[in-house]
């Protein structure tokens, strides 16, 4: 602690109002311990920071996942120092509790009237979900022929999802397994607005493991994207099949899905478009799009 002053004051922002109050070298030292033990398992990340003399603040976010509830917890110290040491230390904090959507808590009851067996809970992935998640991509990059280009890491999902408390990339459903690990996932991914001004929601990815079919969690994983896309506003839920699968075809049948034969599905890759002069060559010669 020989950062600290000798009459450094810890004003923690844990126990009862105002919080927990530690003096000292010795007195930090079991403040530090007995925070970090509370917060253990959360995700922190720093948001701003800023220091002016001898005074200053960083706010910081701690994700708290769990299976019925996300919790948000934002806080915000405030320090002072003194001959170049830590004099003082205000923690602040407030939850906001997220909870998992509504709709969700009344897949279990409806999943198991559609096949034998045990019921199917589907929820929101969190953070404790990143490694099994993973592995259930990787099995579907397999499955679908770009195992090779598959780029995504435990690291990369927390961040740009399930762990990350605001500009969230993608959120991602999950099937648990009565014996552990995960049944079957679906991410999706919103598109903000469009022609009406409405989101659209894109399915990037369905997947259940070949020993869990025929047990209702494709459907239990559906329901739950079309509540989610209720629950948005959205005007359209869009996804992609694969070619020649029929079977497919039939399951989203079923909830109403229909292909849309009105467009055609094109895709470029920018880093190896080398077509300008081609582009331009067109245009002079009639090419327009939107003739």
């Amino acid at each position: 602690m020989a950062c600290v002053t000798e009459t450094f004051i810890y004003r923690a922002s844990i126990g009862t109002v105002p919080g927990k109050t530690y003096s000292g070298a010795e007195g930090v030292r079991a403040g530090i311990a007995e925070m970090r033990a509370i917060d253990a398992g959360r995700i922190p990340v720093v948001t701003d920071q800023n220091f002016h003399g001898n005074r200053g603040y960083y706010r910081w976010i701690y994700r708290w996942p769990s299976t019925d509830m996300v919790a948000d917890e934002i806080g915000c110290d405030w320090i002072q120092f003194r001959d170049g040491l830590l004099e003082s230390k205000d923690g602040y904090r407030k939850v906001r509790q997220l909870p998992t959507l509504s709709a969700l808590r009344h897949l279990t009851t409806r999943a198991s009237t559609h096949s034998p067996g045990a019921p199917v809970t589907v929820r929101l992935a969190n953070a404790g979900d990143a490694e099994a998640l993973l592995q259930s991509m990787e099995r579907l990059a397999e499955f679908e022929g770009y195992k090779a280009d598959f780029r995504v890491t435990t690291k990369e999902l927390l961040a740009r999802g399930l762990a990350a408390s605001q500009g969230q990339e993608f959120r991602a459903f999950v099937a648990d397994r009565a014996t552990g690990g995960l049944s079957g996932y679906a991410v999706v991914q919103e598109i903000p607005f469009t022609f009406d001004l409405r989101p659209t929601l894109v399915l990037k990815e369905l997947f259940v493991a070949a020993a869990d079919r025929r047990r209702g969690v494709w459907t239990a994983l559906m329901e739950a994207v079309i509540a989610y896309a209720r629950q948005r506003g959205c005007g359209r839920l869009r996804w992609l099949v694969l070619p020649e699968n029929d079977a497919a075809n039939r399951f989203y049948e079923r909830f109403g899905g229909a292909i849309d034969s009105s467009r055609e599905n094109w895709v470029l890759n920018p880093s190896l478009n080398s077509a300008s002069s081609k582009v331009s060559a067109a245009e002079s010669g009639g090419g327009d799009p939107a003739g």
